[in-house]
């Protein structure tokens, strides 16, 4: 559920942001032995896979051929109450956007700017994404800027000098609320042959 409105927060976001470069919703955390070393990435599923590029899974992990390299790591989804036919929902979620300083504004050093322009636009009604009904979108901190939140994955030396200036971060913690009628969730289907 929580896929649903952090890739309707990533539309918006396309839209309004002129220094999205890479972005994508939800990652998962991949990991790769390549002679004896384990290298952990975030990853995310081609939503594109008819294009140029026919990967089905994608690295998001920092790059100075980007401006920027935005995606959302979940933090669980917990139910709140059942009422009625109603289940009440909150989701927790971070939002990490990586940025080149040099690529967005020149000098620019201050990630204040950074974290007050994505606020600005995240929708914070986002109203009805079908089968969740009035969805609530909320920041509920920002974390700091000490590269914790790149602490789970094994990013090599010349990988962590992506969160030195020029290069910055911003890490928004979220959360959103919203409901779902018993009814409106869809039953699945076994498919019968290869899907």
């Amino acid at each position: 559920m929580v896929n649903l409105i952090v890739n309707h927060i990533v539309t918006e976001l396309k839209l309004s942001l002129p220094f999205v470069d890479k972005i994508t919703g939800i990652v998962k955390t991949a990991s790769i032995n390549t002679g004896g070393t384990v290298k952990t990435f975030p990853i995310a599923l081609n939503d594109d896979i008819t294009a140029c590029n026919p990967n089905q899974l994608l690295d998001f992990t920092p790059n100075n051929k980007y401006t920027s390299v935005i995606y959302f790591e979940d933090r669980g989804t917990r139910v709140d109450r059942m009422e009625n036919q109603s289940i009440y929902f909150t989701s927790s979620f971070t939002l990490i956007c990586w940025f080149d300083f040099r690529k967005i504004a020149g000098c620019m050093s201050n990630t204040s700017y950074i974290a007050g322009n994505i606020i600005k636009y995240l929708p914070e009604i986002v109203g009805n994404l079908s089968p969740l009904n009035s969805v609530i979108v909320s920041v509920v901190g920002e974390q700091a800027n000490d590269g914790n939140v790149f602490s789970k994955y094994s990013y090599l030396e010349e990988v962590n000098q992506y969160i030195t200036y020029p290069y910055g971060y911003v890490a928004l913690d979220l959360q959103a609320e919203f409901r779902v009628r018993k009814e409106c969730i869809e039953d699945i289907e076994i498919c019968t042959a290869l899907c």
